[in-house]
């Protein structure tokens, strides 16, 4: 509550009190989440419908077994809102969020005039899409504008994709070891009503919250592949070892579910 307090107070200084004119047809809106308290940042509204979505990890080469999308992905989105006449906005949030990941390492080994490199990449991508109806309600509250509404979520994930290549050369010798492990990618739904509150402190400004109640559904997984190569050179003469590892994982998370979207909305009109 204190936070709260704090960032209207912010904004009331900044935008005045002056009274609201509520947002006309054809007038457009985008959203931010409000966080902090001494420094108040502005960052992008929710998530998408595939965030907390697990990815297994057979091959122990990511961050755990298993990992969820927004460790490795932040499932973010922006929002934007339409008016049209009655009361009626429409809202569209997106969401294309990627990785891409490279690390190169390279230094001595303590043994006589060893060397050895590494370099070690991850990558992945994935696209949410939102879209939805509010009905804003009237009320004697000149400055409060309550609405209720419901929004249908897709959101995908292509798969995540890890490299290694590592070379030692030392005197008269030397070896390489190179993995590449694809893992497969997964699939979001979600279909929510809601409800919440803008306040608006000037024609152009408005903050509040909103809450949803809806049904979610997240399936990730298949088939995942994880290729080795490691070769050995000595005396002009080189031996060659490979590895094929091939597997099949399926994770699913569905149920109804209380969805808060950041509890502190910003929305700035046009």
């Amino acid at each position: 509550m204190k936070k709260i307090m704090i960032i209207i107070a912010v904004v009331a200084t900044v935008s005045g009190a002056s009274a609201q004119n509520f947002p006309e047809a054809g007038t457009s809106g985008l959203g931010f989440n409000v966080t902090g308290i001494s420094n108040v940042m502005f960052g992008n509204f929710g998530s998408t419908a595939i965030s907390g979505a697990p990815i297994s990890d057979p091959a122990f080469v990511l961050e755990g077994y298993p990992v969820t999308i927004d460790a490795l992905i932040p499932q973010n989105t922006l929002m934007y809102k339409r008016y049209y006449e009655n009361g009626l906005a429409s809202r569209l949030t997106l969401g294309i969020n990627s990785i891409s990941i490279s690390t190169f390492m390279g230094d001595s080994t303590g043994f006589p005039l060893e060397y050895a490199e590494t370099d070690e990449k991850v990558s992945g991508f994935t696209f949410g899409l939102g879209a939805g109806l509010e009905k804003h309600m009237e009320t004697s509250a000149t400055k409060v504008d309550p609405y209720l509404g419901a929004e249908i979520m897709f959101a995908m994930l292509t798969g995540v994709d890890y490299s290694l290549s590592s070379d030692i050369t030392g005197d008269g010798y030397s070896t390489s070891f190179t993995q590449d492990v694809a893992y497969p990618g997964g699939l979001g739904f979600a279909l929510n009503v809601l409800g919440g509150f803008n306040y608006f402190f000037s024609d152009n400004i408005s903050i509040g919250g909103e809450v949803g109640l809806g049904f979610a559904m997240l399936n990730s997984g298949g088939e995942w592949t994880n290729d080795m190569e490691s070769t050995f050179t000595t005396g002009g003469v080189t031996t060659t070892t490979t590895a094929a590892d091939r597997g099949e994982y399926k994770n699913s998370l569905s149920g109804v579910n209380v969805n808060s979207y950041g509890g502190v909305n910003l929305i700035v009109y046009w």
